[in-house]
């Protein structure tokens, strides 16, 4: 065993892939001179954009809407596996979301193991493909982390595999990228990487590094909502809306993500919402519940305090504010029974341990069970 490896387990803070910004697509892709070693993968949403660029047409394209729509699914990624592996491709370049980012992630490794296989062999995996990952939503937080999530079918819920060969060696932001966000996508990915910084503040991993970019994410976020309070329409500076996803991504890559982000599991698969949904559906009660049990939310109160200056309930007056920009889902519009709260509850404490682990106390599977039927009566924050 190497020092290196020896001191693993008190590691407070790395960064793993290097972060660079370009002013757009085409100045991006001369710089990587892209070529026929590159393996593209996108959504229909970046198609155009890619599309205009001349060295796009030395690469080959896979757009993912051709295999399967919504979020990343074990069937048809491994289609998207089965494709990536018939070339020796050099590089993986995703563009997208999210789930994008993770589909790439998972053909990093070109040596034709299906899903189901990479989740059983993660200690034997080998990183032959440099994987270099574009944004363009502000939420996922993919592009710095070592995390890639799939819908697992047989367990009707999503799992992540996380292990250091899924880092991307290149993040790059383009705020350029993200202008033709439809609100609906922005509101949900931006609270998404508000959920991914208030867990990383929380976690019992958080340390003085891991706050520093936890803070800033959360005070970016809020500012934007503040900006467009009212307005349903995108902030003015898209860059630092893609600054503050990032810096909620290398917060919760050293902290973790936790509660939300395992409640919100079982509701993706299910329900068929989108993460950033999925995320918003569960982090009311959550945050409700935490007040409950005493779990102290001061540093999350502190994050606000020059936004809400005058507030006396700055966590409620920040929940009201994505409230009157963006409601979050109804569970009684779902059909959402206390049974399938009893039976969510169940499955992601035996199976979202990976998550839990980062809640602020330790939960049982009554709490999550509370926490579910809490967003059915809407006893929320």
């Amino acid at each position: 065993m190497s020092s290196s490896d020896s001191l693993s387990s008190h590691r407070i803070f790395r960064l793993k892939p290097d972060i660079f910004m370009e002013k757009d697509l085409k100045t991006c892709f001369e710089n990587l001179a892209i070529n026929e070693n590159d393996l593209i993968i996108t959504g229909s949403s970046s198609l155009q954009k890619i599309k205009e660029t001349n060295r796009a047409k030395q690469a080959t394209i896979l757009e993912t809407k051709k295999y399967g729509t919504g979020e990343p699914h074990e069937s048809w990624v491994d289609q998207i596996l089965e494709e990536s592996n018939k070339k020796d491709f050099h590089r993986v370049i995703a563009i997208g979301g999210g789930g994008i980012i993770d589909i790439a992630k998972f053909c990093v490794f070109g040596d034709g193991r299906s899903i189901h296989q990479l989740f059983n062999d993660k200690e034997k995996l080998n990183k032959n493909r440099e994987l270099i990952a574009i944004p363009t939503t502000c939420g996922t937080g993919s592009e710095v982390t070592s995390v890639a999530v799939v819908e697992i079918e047989t367990l009707k819920s999503k799992l992540g595999l996380q292990i250091d060969a899924l880092f991307p060696d290149k993040s790059i932001l383009i705020g350029d990228m993200l202008e033709n966000l439809p609100y609906s996508v922005f509101a949900n990915t931006s609270i998404d990487a508000l959920v991914h910084a208030i867990e990383s503040l929380l976690s019992p991993k958080a340390n003085v590094y891991t706050d520093l970019f936890a803070k800033k994410a959360i005070q970016i976020i809020v500012y934007n909502f503040l900006e467009i309070d009212g307005k349903q329409c995108l902030p003015n500076n898209l860059q630092n809306a893609l600054i503050a996803a990032n810096m909620a991504g290398i917060a919760f890559s050293i902290a973790g993500c936790a509660t939300m982000h395992a409640l919100s599991f079982p509701l993706g698969a299910r329900y068929h919402l989108a993460h950033g949904e999925a995320v918003y559906a569960v982090m009311c009660s959550t945050l409700n519940y935490y007040k409950n049990i005493g779990v102290s939310l001061d540093k999350l109160e502190e994050s606000l305090k020059d936004l809400l200056p005058d507030s006396r309930d700055r966590v409620k007056d920040m929940v009201a504010l994505l409230r009157r920009n963006h409601l979050e889902p109804s569970f009684e519009k779902m059909n959402i029974t206390e049974p399938e709260c009893r039976d969510m509850a169940k499955l992601v404490y035996e199976k979202q341990q990976r998550l839990l682990v980062n809640s602020p106390r330790e939960l049982s599977e009554k709490d999550l069970e509370i926490i579910y039927k809490n967003c059915l009566k809407k006893e929320r924050t």
